[in-house]
């Protein structure tokens, strides 16, 4: 059961001020709307709903798992091969190593140039911190960025991102609920839109996103 210093130590750790500059990444959403597949709440919501239920959001809740249940330098490996384009292997590396270099420096915990859902768990387990609390804060912190980026470039203001943001609690709850006793053979990803999103970002004429 997570103390008091543990949901505070994850809420700093995956909180909008963490410097790990999530707020660069858009995980091809500027894509997206660049070409008019998501243009309201709607079409968003939706779009973030296959992310995190088919793609990137429970994907990297089972690598978390796995890194904090196992070996989490076999684990890195596997999450780096798996990245599907240039830009989702920069998106996750980055971040990795910029939370990687707070945390070694701040708690003393896992210096490795891991992407981030392998350091995530690599450090929670370092620091003894429960591994559902890291899975939900961890997807919290992945969604609630992207509905930030949503409200800008969609755009769809900021109350309708939070709107949309809240609907997103029960697939959380869901994707840790799974998480927990995920093994290898249980990843897996199905966003074919979002994934060619991704690489198309990458010759975009006009970005403000670095994904």
């Amino acid at each position: 059961m997570a103390t008091s210093t543990d949901i505070l130590t994850l809420s700093q750790w995956f909180g909008a001020n963490f410097p790990v500059g999530s707020f660069a990444y858009s995980h091809g959403l500027e894509a997206m709307c660049e070409a008019g597949k998501v243009s309201d709440a709607d079409t968003f919501s939706a779009w973030l709903f296959d992310v995190m239920q088919c793609g990137a959001g429970r994907q990297d809740a089972i690598l978390l798992a796995l890194a904090y249940r196992g070996d989490a330098a076999e684990v890195a490996e596997l999450a780096t091969a798996l990245g599907s384009s240039r830009e989702r292997h920069l998106e996750t590396t980055a971040q990795g190593r910029a939370f990687s270099n707070v945390i070694s420096d701040v708690w003393d915990g896992p210096k490795e140039a891991w992407p981030l859902p392998v350091i995530a768990g690599a450090a929670a387990k370092a620091e003894g911190l429960p591994l559902a609390e890291t899975l939900t804060f961890y997807l919290q912190a992945f969604a609630g960025n992207l509905c930030t980026i949503a409200a800008r470039c969609v755009p769809i203001g900021q109350t309708e991102a939070q709107r949309v943001l809240r609907g997103d609690a029960p697939i959380i709850e869901a994707i840790v609920a799974e998480a927990m006793t995920a093994s290898e053979d249980d990843l897996g990803s199905a966003v074919m839109a979002s994934d060619i999103a991704a690489i198309a970002h990458e010759t975009q004429t006009t970005r403000i996103y670095r994904t």
